[in-house]
């Protein structure tokens, strides 16, 4: 059939190379099909590393928090990260404001003291925002101590 549509029997010259092109070009760029990745549909997945200056952060707790819903939160570990762990404890696809907190004294920490030893701006008063999206999210934040005029949230 490609022999037939190639050939000058079947018309003009210039039509059979027109049709030779566009056959030959479906055949090296196929349809598509598999080459378009699926939407994913399941939950997100958060999880990322918090650094203070420099350092990972151990023990903090790291909430997402919108108006409507949560918080949501997640305790680093020696290395400093985070995973929400399961479906209900994952924040949903939105915004969220990021509140960020540990105990000064880690013995304090054990006995749920409040007193927080990071700067109000990554707790009390945080100017942390992220967006939760669909898939794989993350979410690393690295912090700094007191800056000039900042104060310890206490």
């Amino acid at each position: 059939m490609l022999k037939r549509f190639c050939s000058r029997e079947s018309g003009s010259a210039g039509n059979a190379v027109a049709w030779c092109v566009v056959v030959l070009m479906l055949a090296v760029t196929g349809c598509g099909g598999d080459s378009v990745p699926e939407e994913y549909s399941g939950p997100p997945s958060v999880s990322g590393t918090v650094t203070l200056d420099g350092a990972p952060l151990v023990a903090a707790t790291v909430s997402f928090e919108t108006s409507e819903s949560g918080p949501f939160r997640a305790v680093t570990n020696s290395l400093g990260q985070y995973v929400f762990e399961n479906e209900e404890a994952t924040p949903p696809l939105g915004k969220y404001l990021v509140r960020i907190t540990r105990s000064a004294d880690p013995e304090a920490a054990n006995s749920g003291s409040e007193l927080q030893a990071l700067p109000a701006r990554y707790n009390s008063k945080t100017e942390l925002i992220v967006d939760v999206l669909a898939g794989q999210n993350p979410i690393d934040f690295q912090l700094t101590l007191v800056s000039e005029g900042d104060g310890i949230d206490e």
